[in-house]
């Protein structure tokens, strides 16, 4: 029987996913804050990569782009607090220094998202010659169902290409 990730199942999935790779927040408490158990959330982190990877390719998931966005928007919010501190009347060393530590910790997980990016596994679609379709199709003659499916998804790779 297949299992179905209960934390990609959750309705507040984005904010599970955000939260995992925020990295601010443990497993543990994040788990806990939305009724899950740790070892989902710890199965379910081996779905970031492609979620992540998604976003990286294609732009279609959508989770996974507003996470890569919002890291951003995190990262550009701390350069202009930054530049504010400097460029201001009285210039005050401790909040430049926090900003600083704020942009280093800004790269770690843009450099750990990039890293969950390269380690994802790539999936690369093969095209199926017309030929080899018809032998598919025509092999699966005495399993009427199956040879309906296959035909099926055949033909949606075709309209998807």
């Amino acid at each position: 029987m297949t299992r179905f990730c209960t934390v990609c199942a959750h309705e507040e999935s984005f904010a599970i996913n955000e939260d995992i790779v925020i990295g601010i927040t443990s497993v543990r408490r994040i788990a806990a804050q939305y009724g899950l158990s740790e070892t989902a959330m710890r199965r379910h982190k081996e779905h970031i990569p492609q979620l992540l990877l998604q976003a990286h390719d294609d732009m279609q998931g959508y989770e996974a782009d507003a996470i890569l966005l919002r890291v951003e928007h995190l990262e550009n919010e701390t350069l202009q607090l930054l530049e504010d501190a400097k460029s201001g009347d009285v210039v005050d060393r401790r909040i430049i220094l926090q900003a600083i530590r704020e942009q280093r910790g800004n790269i770690e997980l843009i450099a750990k998202i990039k890293q969950l990016i390269d380690l994802a596994p790539k999936t690369e679609l093969v095209l199926i010659s017309p030929q080899v379709q018809a032998l598919i199709v025509g092999a699966l003659l005495p399993y009427p169902e199956a040879r309906q499916a296959v035909a099926d998804s055949l033909a949606s790779i075709e309209v998807a290409s």
